[in-house]
C-alpha cells in the first residue's frame, strides 16, 4: 500500500512539472544572423539611443536608479547640476575632481561605472560602510560586462540628458556593437544549457548575494532550500512582487522573467539554487545585530558621512559637536526619525534617510542621543 502511494505521488508530482512547464513560453528561438551596426550608421544620435537602452535594459541601471530610494533618480534628476555639485564636492578625490564641462563629466561617469566606490553620494552607501563603499557592481565586469562601446553609449545618454554635447568617441568599425534583426514579434534567443549561463544571462547575482557576489538589492541565495521549497522558488521567480521579503523593496525584481525565460532555463535556476548551501558564517558578512556602543551605532547609520562629528569635516548635514547647546534631547531625537519636518537654515530637505524610525532600535538611539548630546563644541 506503501509502495502505491509513493507511486501516485511521483506520478502526481511529473504531471504537475509537466503542465506548469508548457505553461511558459516555448517559443521558437530566433536564428536570424545578426546585422552589425556600421560606423556610419552609428552616429553620436544613436549612441544616445543604445545608450538608453543599455541602462534600462542590459545595464541594468534602473534595477537601483529610481524613486525607491536605492539610489540616485538619476532619469528625474537635473544631472547637470548633479555632476557640478559632484565634480565640486571637496569629498570626491578621483580623477576628474574639481574639473568643469563635458569633458571631466565623461571622465567622472566612466570612473563610477568602473570604480564606484571612488565617490559614494552620501546617503548611498553600504550599510555600515559610513558612504565609503557603493553598492553599484562593476559595470564592465561580472554579471553586466559592458565593452567599451557601451559605456561610452551609456557616458553619451547621460552626458544628453545633463543638456551637453556628448564627448564619447563613435566606436570603429571593429568596435561597433552588433544587434540581433528579429525575424518575427516574440521570439526569443535560444536556451541556455548551463545553470551558471542562466544565471548570468537574467543577472541574478546582480541583486541577489549568490556564491560571493555581495549583492544586496535581493536577499542571500545560499541556503534558500532552507527557507523555500521548489514550488514557492519557482513562483518568487515568476512573479517576484506577490510577495515581498522583509527588508527589501518591490518593483525591484523584473516582473517579465515568465516571458523572457525558457521552462529550462528555469528549472536549471531552481536546481542550481536549491543546492546551494548556507554560506560560512565570517565576521565581515554576518548579521550582528543592534551596536552595544555609540561609537558602531553611529558608523552602522553613517552619521559621519553627513554630519561633522569628532572631526570627520562632512557637511551635507549640521555639524553635531556642541549640539546640546542648540536642541533639547527630544528636539534631536525628533529630527533623527522626521529629518525633513524642519531643515537647518542653509542645508537641503530630502538628503538624510526618513526611515531610521524603522532602521535604529530603541537600544541604538539612547547610545546615540547620549553620545551626542554630551559632544562638546
Amino acid at each position: 500500500m506503501t509502495f502505491l502511494r509513493v507511486m501516485g505521488f511521483s506520478i502526481a508530482l511529473l504531471a504537475f512539472y509537466a503542465i506548469f512547464s508548457n505553461s511558459l513560453p516555448q517559443v521558437e528561438p530566433d536564428l536570424s544572423e545578426p546585422v552589425e551596426v556600421s560606423t556610419d550608421g552609428l552616429d553620436m544620435d544613436g549612441m544616445i539611443v543604445l545608450g538608453e537602452k543599455l541602462f534600462s535594459g542590459k545595464g541594468t541601471c534602473t534595477l537601483c536608479h529610481n524613486n525607491l530610494g536605492r539610489a540616485p533618480d538619476t532619469l528625474e534628476m537635473d544631472l547637470a547640476a548633479a555632476f557640478a555639485e559632484r565634480l565640486a564636492d571637496p569629498g570626491y578625490q578621483g580623477i576628474a575632481a574639481g574639473g568643469e564641462g563635458p569633458e571631466a563629466v565623461e571622465t567622472y561617469i566612466r570612473e563610477s561605472l568602473q570604480d564606484p566606490s571612488a565617490y559614494v553620494v552620501a546617503g548611498f552607501g553600504k550599510k555600515g560602510t559610513n558612504d565609503r563603499e557603493s553598492p553599484m557592481p562593476i559595470v564592465d565586469g561580472p554579471p553586466i560586462e559592458l565593452s567599451n562601446v557601451e559605456m561610452n553609449a551609456v557616458i553619451a545618454f547621460l552626458q544628453d540628458r545633463a543638456s551637453m554635447d556628448p564627448t564619447v568617441p563613435l566606436p570603429s568599425a571593429e568596435e561597433a556593437p552588433s544587434e540581433e534583426e528579429p525575424s518575427g514579434e516574440g521570439m526569443v534567443e535560444a536556451p541556455v544549457t548551463d545553470a551558471l549561463a542562466a544565471i548570468g544571462k537574467f543577472n541574478c547575482s546582480a541583486c541577489h548575494d549568490l556564491d560571493g557576489s555581495g549583492a544586496d538589492l535581493g536577499p542571500a541565495l545560499g541556503g534558500i532550500a532552507n527557507r523555500m521549497n521548489r514550488t514557492a522558488l519557482m513562483g518568487a521567480i515568476l512573479d517576484p512582487n506577490a510577495e515581498i521579503a522583509e527588508g527589501y523593496d518591490e518593483g525591484l525584481m523584473p516582473d517579465d522573467l515568465g516571458e523572457e525565460m525558457h521552462a529550462s532555463e528555469l528549472l536549471l535556476i531552481v536546481d542550481y539554487l536549491m543546492a546551494l548551501p548556507e554560506p560560512e558564517p565570517s565576521d565581515e558578512n554576518d548579521e550582528e545585530g543592534p551596536a552595544t556602543n555609540a561609537i558602531d551605532a553611529l558608523d552602522n547609520h553613517g552619521c559621519g558621512g553627513c554630519h561633522d562629528l569628532d572631526g570627520s569635516e562632512a557637511e551635507l548635514g549640521p555639524k553635531l559637536n556642541g549640539i546640546a547647546n542648540r536642541m533639547s534631547r527630544e528636539e534631536l531625537k525628533a529630527a533623527i526619525l522626521d529629518p525633513n519636518a524642519v531643515i537647518s537654515q542653509g542645508f537641503e530637505a530630502e538628503l538624510m534617510p526618513d526611515d531610521f524610525a524603522d532602521d535604529i532600535v530603541d537600544s541604538e538611539m539612547t547610545l546615540i542621543l547620549d553620545y551626542l548630546m554630551n559632544l562638546p563644541e
